[in-house]
């Protein structure tokens, strides 16, 4: 098991609930809305492809309507406290007029495409938070406000029946004392960063730094980072603590399909598949993530491009025995070979 190489795709399912701080439903519907149509579109190539991924999703969009949404916000004083308000997705709410369900608010409800994932074998239906919950903006939040985060998310999670083991952190802003929370709340897996420091998580206002975009947009065509794969075995727990979150940390960012470099979109994926190569070789884990809203326009394009790395998937699969986990999975792995460890010890 230790030489096959490893498969990891995570999806953050957001809709608008991510988008919000950043651009205006006039700029951005479209893809929210596309992500309508993509999202099935996905699930199907995962279906016949037999690819295992784990959907991080917001909790708000898992509301079937208003109502229900606005029964589970925190109480006031239990909401997150932000420097900047604009990213506070309460601060969305208040200055929203949102619709009453899906049907007419594809941007902010999206319970039936989560119903379709949990319907889809081998996906992993994971928390992305309640509130799409900046923690390193946060960080000043007494640990009581992600805590009411967390219960909010479980009791909008319950209705699918789902057993939440993962966690993807909005903007990848991990903190300790987030970790502690979610292993309070029987969560066993997080994604982290890949251990570069164009990709370490910062503020909100730090991720558009100009010089940091521009490398990370070069880095998308040719590796001036590394592969970010990791061998399975050092997929550690945070701080080295028994009973901590296993960080199954993200190796790549899968850029949508960008009409104006797409001239450049034969060196995105050659990039792509290289690292996927890398890892089947070495018997390590490549962990591959995106948002279903990327593919929102552009679909032909973006699935396409999808296609094209899950076929490859499969010829690493026949050549090196490379194998399709989602998160949950992969922590199942590294549980059973500590424990196979120990006995043998």
């Amino acid at each position: 098991m230790s030489n096959q190489g490893f498969f990891v795709i995570s999806l953050d399912f957001e809709l608008y609930w991510g988008m919000f701080d950043k651009v205006s439903l006039e700029e951005y519907g479209e893809n929210i809305k596309g992500a309508h149509s993509a999202i099935p579109e996905i699930l199907a190539l995962f279906s016949t492809y037999g690819i295992h991924a784990t959907w991080a999703t917001v909790g708000m969009l898992l509301c079937k309507n208003k109502q229900e949404l606005l029964h589970h916000l925190p109480p006031f004083e239990q909401r997150p406290r932000y420097s900047d308000m604009q990213i506070s997705a309460y601060h969305h709410i208040e200055n929203t007029s949102l619709s009453e369900d899906e049907s007419g608010d594809p941007y902010h409800f999206g319970f039936s495409l989560a119903k379709h994932v949990c319907a889809t074998p081998n996906q992993e239906l994971g928390s992305h938070t309640f509130s799409h919950y900046y923690c390193i903006d946060g960080s000043d939040n007494k640990k009581e406000i992600f805590m009411a985060d967390c219960n909010a998310f479980t009791k909008c999670a319950e209705s699918l029946s789902q057993k939440i083991s993962s966690i993807v952190f909005p903007r990848n802003q991990v903190t300790n004392q987030a970790l502690e929370v979610c292993r309070d709340f029987g969560l066993t897996a997080y994604r982290g960063t890949p251990s570069h420091f164009l990709y370490t998580g910062k503020k909100e206002a730090q991720q558009t730094a100009l010089t940091l975009r521009i490398l990370r947009l070069i880095d998308t065509y040719i590796n001036i980072s590394g592969h970010h794969t990791y061998p399975i075995s050092t997929i550690y727990r945070t701080n080295n603590l028994e009973n901590i979150l296993i960080n199954v940390r993200g190796s790549w960012f899968f850029r949508p399909y960008s009409k104006v470099l797409s001239f450049l979109e034969p060196l995105k994926i050659r990039r792509i598949k290289r690292s996927m190569t890398y890892a089947a070789q070495h018997g390590e884990m490549y962990h591959l993530w995106w948002h279903p809203h990327n593919f929102g326009i552009n679909r032909k394009e973006n699935l396409k491009n999808l296609l094209s790395i899950l076929e490859h998937f499969k010829v690493l699969q026949k050549e090196y025995g490379m194998q399709s986990y989602n998160m949950r999975e992969i922590t199942q792995i590294e549980n059973t070979q500590n424990k196979t460890t120990t006995h043998l010890a």
